[in-house]
């Protein structure tokens, strides 16, 4: 069917600068804040820590977007302290975390949201000590899923093992320990974003095994019996990714003397091998071994990394750059920095947006890091927004995409982009609403974006921001539902409903006034409690979605 592309104008009179709309629900009334962190999806609703009462009482909570249905979870699970939950990971309709609990210690929990199903999993390390992982940074995913169990890292006494969950007691259980030896745990592997415990490929699940500085590739079908060592004499192994059918990672080999390089495994020791020696060591061993890849990104069938290397022509060593490869050859999208030694690139902060790759980098014009983007093209790789038009260096940090933009965390601030420099602006400072922002989530949920925001005199609290764009213009296709009577005084209902559809009421200011489902055509919405005015009405099934201007009587 013909597509159309319906504009809808907002009647009510706002500010210039509404297009933005901040907002706040103040979990801990005052100045405090009760510093909200790790913002997680789950069920329709949004979890995260927070405190109340005092800094040290984290806990968990839920909310749907308001106020009024925001509240904390299992208020006793510490005897009514805080138990500082972390680690949020959804599966199989439950949220899992980890939570520190007196006399038990961090250990594993999980949550349908309800306070009678918020419980402890297992007692890991019975007693006080702890059996999981701290993780208050949050720079680890301290689970990884594989064949419908949670894997993680656990310790009954002072060796650190391989652990799996289903959610039971029962079936929460080591699946190796790898102290038979010698001193050996799996380890977290560096990757962009969070540090991962493994990854599945082929239908394994395969990690890194730290033995006193000797790194070890192993893999695992979920038992003790056929979890097995791939190969050893690695080192550090990280980056670990799937692409073009090959599990790809970053490490060294005490056996040779490449250095650091990007391998591939098929699962055998000898199928474990370097894919692309970058950078040939003999050239200039002084400098350090190996190119050191990192930060892999997969765009456009490509896999996109920084590297150094060498030049060949001028005798130069090129420091960290941009790389990428087919699965077959490697090559220099661009030397950024082209000053012998020096490297164009450092926390690159790579993002996918508007069908180009965009990250941060130097070209030494200043000593700033600046914003790039590229097409896999030398010539395509441009710089597109500098800190002389920002006033500052460019972090780039969390950048995610949201109202057909990026937004971004910045020195404590959120920024937004469309990769322009006349589009691109800070939304928060001293002079603005929201004065500061806490660099730990950036979520999208119901058409907003959630952080944490600092106001004055509300101090750190679950903060929101609505770009009006996004409810201002609706795509959907001809000869669908339609909206009666409108303007409407008492209900509404809508045409051509044969299976369930989701709907939200918004106000022209973005606050979600009403929600609900509807079965079919003979059912209605009452308004009849709603004030006179404009509303937006967001309507979404499994093959459209379509958003009605109503007019409230």
């Amino acid at each position: 069917m013909k597509k159309i592309l319906l504009g809808l104008v907002l009647l009510l009179a706002v500010q210039a600068n509404a297009q933005y709309t901040f907002e706040q629900i103040d979990i801990w009334s005052g100045s405090n804040g009760s510093s909200p962190k790790y913002i997680t999806e789950f069920n329709g609703e949004i979890y995260f820590q927070a405190a109340d009462l005092t800094p040290s009482f984290k806990k968990l909570y839920k909310s749907d977007g308001t106020t009024a249905g925001t509240q904390v979870i299992a208020t006793n699970l510490n005897g009514g302290a805080g138990y500082s939950p972390e680690s949020f990971y959804v599966m199989n309709g439950e949220l899992y975390f980890s939570a520190f609990v007196s006399g038990i210690g961090q250990e594993l929990f999980k949550t349908d949201g309800t306070d009678a199903g918020t419980v402890l999993i297992k007692d890991i390390r019975t007693g006080s000590s702890n059996g999981m992982d701290f993780n208050s940074n949050d720079i680890n995913q301290l689970f990884v899923e594989y064949n419908n169990e949670l894997y993680f890292r656990a310790s009954t006494n002072s060796s650190i093992e391989l652990w799996k969950t289903d959610g039971t007691e029962v079936g929460t259980v080591s699946v190796k320990n790898f102290e038979d030896a010698q001193n050996g745990a799996p380890t977290f592997m560096t990757k962009p974003g969070k540090n991962i415990i493994g990854v599945v490929f082929d239908g394994l699940l395969y990690f890194y095994v730290n033995r006193n500085g000797d790194g070890e590739l192993w893999k695992t079908d979920g038992t003790t019996a056929n979890t097995e060592l791939v190969r050893s004499s690695l080192k550090n192994i990280a980056e670990m990714i799937v692409y073009n059918n090959e599990l790809y990672f970053v490490s060294g080999d005490d056996a040779s003397a490449e250095g650091r390089e990007l391998w591939v495994t098929d699962g055998t020791f000898a199928g474990t091998t370097i894919k692309h020696d970058i950078f040939p060591n003999n050239l200039n061993p002084a400098f350090g071994l190996g190119s050191n890849p990192a930060d892999l990104t997969i765009f456009n069938n490509e896999l996109y990394f920084k590297a150094r290397s060498y030049n060949g022509t001028s005798g130069q060593i090129i420091g960290s750059e941009l790389w990428k490869t087919d699965g077959t050859t490697a090559s220099l999208v661009k030397d950024i920095d082209t000053d012998n030694l020096a490297s164009g690139l450092n926390n690159p902060n790579f993002t996918i947006y508007d069908n180009e790759l965009f990250f941060v980098a130097s070209d030494n014009t200043t000593s700033d890091f600046e914003l790039w983007k590229t097409d896999g093209t030398e010539s395509g790789t441009i710089k597109v927004v500098t800190a002389t038009d920002t006033g500052e260096s460019i972090e780039f940090a969390k950048a995610i995409n949201y109202a057909n933009k990026l937004f971004y965390f910045d020195s404590q601030q959120l920024w937004v982009t469309d990769g322009t420099p006349v589009g691109t602006e800070v939304l928060t400072g001293n002079s603005e609403e929201i004065l500061l922002i806490g660099s730990n989530s950036l979520i999208e949920y119901q058409n907003k974006l959630w952080f944490e925001g600092n106001k004055s005199g509300n101090g750190n609290e679950l903060t929101s921001l609505l770009d009006a764009s996004v409810l201002s213009v609706a795509s959907f296709e001809t000869e669908t539902m339609n909206m009666y009577p409108n303007p409407a005084t008492n209900a509404i209902r809508f045409s051509n409903i044969t299976n369930q559809v989701a709907y939200r009421i918004y106000n022209t200011l973005g606050n979600l006034i009403l929600q609900g489902n509807l079965k079919n055509s003979h059912e209605a919405i009452d308004v009849s409690t709603m004030t006179t005015g404009i509303y937006l009405v967001e309507m979404t099934s499994e093959t459209q979605s379509k958003t009605f201007k109503l007019l409230k009587n």
